[in-house]
């Protein structure tokens, strides 16, 4: 976890600040109990102040002090206005609130004070007496040890046995069972019922819900937002909920630890410091059909966005791509592809890779390759501008174990497919099943070859070019190391004859 900061303000909170006022904002950052919105500050009655006698006195001289603030939502129009809540100035609103809160919650008390209805010390010492008077009554003789701290009638028959050495009669008069105590039954006895008269906010409130129905009463999720709306039953009462607060997280590899994925600590910056993700490490793929009928454009050089036609591969006749492997680490890697004879599935298509095993040179500055091949001769000029406009050259022909074309950190080889088509049983006799052996499911007539990618190149023990800057004149430890895993070409969808 990098930092705490707020969503709103985009104010770095530290962890102190956290510990101490929890995982909300502490400014002036607050959602709206309805629809979670963010609430904004706004003057009160400000017109009617600049109104009353613009003649007499400047915009910003007494008007401002008798300006009120109070909070809107922009997004469903609730403003603390709906329950009594306003501001004497725009800054400084949770200290604000909280002063209010108390009052309130001041003026409640004071208000269940004066109701009349027993107290609970004097009902507790009461039941005390009443169940004291009981345990006495239930005994068979009166209690000589009220006033020591085992006066309970059981416990003393209980100690007496163990100790006392009493009789077979007197140990079976001592285990008949007690007589029943009765509760107690009036509040002399300190027994407080609940009657309908004794406290009629509870109708009140279940009248007003039933009168505003069940829009403007408050969800359990709206009431556990704030501390300040647990007891809110209607939106009315339901107050303003501090903003949460967000965290930055970074990502460490299992095995050693290291940072794969660090952002800044600033809130308002998006940059990342490490951001080490798998697709910019491992060789990436790319098929396109190896076609003579006519160049086929670049999409760097394409201008306007263009629907791609949906490809149609016709049963049984022979394909050939160009499977395209791009190195995005600064090593030479040796790759080595590998497939099945035949696809999986309904449809078998049989796939062959020309060469399967080859190596692709590092990723650099694109400036490297420009000064290393020279494209001044016109050999050059045709070669670079028929990478551009991906002009293919018609003499070529593929060979096997032959690389097609390489650059400076891609390779491309030849894939040669044929499509199959959906094979059914011979039978004499047709049933009625040939219908639905006929039929084909979603996405089922779509050619995907499975491909197995073993990559392997050399590189520094360490990992890391910063932990050597000192020690440049010692030979660094090259290790060998490998990434194998599998992926999934789609070429297009295979024409299946009904």
């Amino acid at each position: 976890m990098m930092c705490w900061y707020c969503p709103n303000c985009m104010f770095e909170v530290p962890s102190s600040g956290v510990k101490a006022d929890g995982n909300r904002c502490a400014r002036q950052c607050y959602d709206c109990p309805v629809c979670h919105a963010n609430l904004a500050v706004t003057v009160a009655d400000a017109s009617k102040n600049r109104s009353a006698q613009p003649h007499l006195k400047p915009e910003d001289a007494a008007a401002a002090a008798s300006e009120s603030y109070f909070l809107l939502c922009q997004y469903c129009h609730w403003s603390s206005l709906d329950i009594g809540v306003r501001f004497s100035k725009p800054t400084k609103v949770t200290e604000q609130l909280s002063r209010l809160w108390k009052s309130r919650i001041a003026q409640s008390a004071e208000q269940h004070d004066q109701q009349p209805g027993p107290q609970h010390d004097a009902a507790f010492a009461s039941l005390t007496r009443f169940y004291k008077d009981q345990l006495s009554e239930s005994s068979d003789q009166a209690n000589l040890y009220s006033n020591s701290p085992y006066s309970s009638p059981a416990n003393l028959a209980r100690i007496m046995s163990l100790y006392g050495g009493l009789s077979h009669n007197s140990l079976k008069k001592s285990r008949e069972k007690p007589q029943p105590m009765r509760e107690a039954g009036n509040h002399a006895e300190g027994i407080s019922t609940f009657t309908a008269e004794s406290d009629n906010a509870d109708d009140e409130a279940i009248d007003r819900m039933r009168r505003l129905g069940l829009k403007s009463t408050s969800t359990q999720s709206q009431r556990l937002q704030s501390p300040y709306n647990f007891d809110a039953r209607l939106m009315e009462h339901t107050w303003p909920v501090a903003t949460k607060l967000r965290v930055r997280r970074g990502k460490r590899c299992r095995t050693c630890r290291q940072f794969l994925v660090r952002p800044e600590t600033k809130p308002d910056r998006l940059r990342y410091k490490i951001r080490l993700l798998a697709s910019q490490h491992i060789p990436r793929l790319l098929a396109r059909p190896l076609s003579s009928t006519g160049p086929t454009p670049n999409p760097a050089f394409r201008i306007r966005t263009e629907a791609v036609d949906e490809v149609r591969l016709q049963p049984y006749q022979t394909l050939q791509y160009v499977l395209t492997v791009r190195n995005p680490i600064f090593e030479t890697v040796k790759i080595s592809l590998a497939t099945p004879a035949t696809t999986p599935g309904r449809i078998q298509s049989k796939v062959t890779i020309l060469c399967p095993s080859f190596s692709v040179g590092p990723s650099g500055d694109m400036w490297d390759e420009a000064l290393s091949h020279s494209t001044t001769s016109e050999g050059g000029r045709q070669a670079a501008m028929a990478s551009l406009t991906g002009a293919a050259d018609g003499d070529r022909q593929p060979e096997a174990g032959k690389i097609w074309e390489r650059t400076r950190n891609t390779t491309s080889v030849i894939l040669e497919v044929v499509p199959g088509g959906l094979q059914r049983r011979p039978s004499i006799v047709s049933t009625s099943d040939d219908g639905q052996e006929g039929e084909l499911a979603e996405d089922e007539d779509i050619l995907e070859i499975p491909v197995y990618i073993r990559a392997e190149w050399e590189a520094d023990a360490s990992g890391h070019e910063a932990l050597h800057h000192e020690e440049k004149a010692k030979p660094r430890e090259r290790v060998t190391k490998e990434l194998a895993y599998w992926c999934v070409l789609g070429l297009g969808r295979i024409t299946v004859s009904r």
